[in-house]
C-alpha cells in the first residue's frame, strides 16, 4: 500500500511537473518518472522534449528512448533511437549492445553479432555483452540443420529412389 502512494505521489508530481517543465533536466526527469510507471509513450514524449531543450541530454533521452520502445517490443523505434544515441555518443558500448538485443530479437542475426562485436571491441572488460552474443550464437547453433540443404534435397531424393525401387521388387 505504501508503495502505492509513493506511486501515485511520483505520477502526480510528473504529471503537474509536465505544464510547468522548461528544462531539459526537468523533461528528463519527467520522462523517467514516466518510465519507472510504464508510461513508455509519456515517458518517450518529455525525453524527445529534454533533448530539444538541452542538446547536452541528447545522447542519454535517445538511449532511454529506445529503453522505452524496447519496453513496448517495438524493435525498429528501439534501433532507431539507439541509432541516434550513437551517432551522439559513438564510443556507448551499451547502445550497440542494446540495439544488438533488438537485432537479434528481429531475426537479423548478422546485424546483432556485428552490433555486439562493437560493443565488445569498445568495452571488453564487460562481461555481459560477450554473454549477450554467446547466447545468439549457441542460439544460432541449435537452429542450424546438420545438413546443409544440398544435402538434405539429395538425401529425400534418394530415399524416395530406394524406396521405390524395393516396391518394384
Amino acid at each position: 500500500m505504501r508503495y502505492q502512494a509513493i506511486l501515485l505521489i511520483i505520477l502526480c508530481f510528473a504529471l503537474v511537473g509536465t505544464a510547468y517543465a522548461e528544462t531539459g533536466e526537468e523533461w528528463f526527469e519527467i520522462g523517467s518518472a514516466h518510465f519507472d510507471n510504464s508510461s513508455f509513450v509519456e515517458a518517450i514524449s518529455a525525453w524527445q522534449k529534454a533533448a530539444e531543450a538541452d542538446p547536452s541530454l541528447s545522447a542519454n533521452a535517445w538511449y532511454n528512448i529506445g529503453l522505452a520502445y524496447a519496453g513496448m517490443e517495438q524493435y525498429e523505434q528501439a534501433i532507431q533511437a539507439w541509432d541516434k544515441t550513437i551517432a551522439l555518443a559513438p564510443e556507448s558500448p551499451i547502445a550497440y549492445d542494446n540495439k544488438g538485443t533488438a537485432l537479434a530479437l528481429l531475426g537479423r542475426n548478422d546485424e546483432a553479432l556485428a552490433a555486439y562485436d562493437i560493443a565488445i571491441k569498445l568495452d571488453p572488460d564487460q562481461a555481459k555483452f560477450k554473454s549477450d552474443r554467446d547466447m545468439l550464437v549457441n542460439s544460432l547453433n541449435k537452429t542450424k540443420s546438420p545438413l546443409s540443404p544440398v544435402v538434405a534435397v539429395v538425401a529425400v531424393l534418394v530415399a524416395c529412389l530406394l524406396l521405390a525401387y524395393h516396391r518394384r521388387q
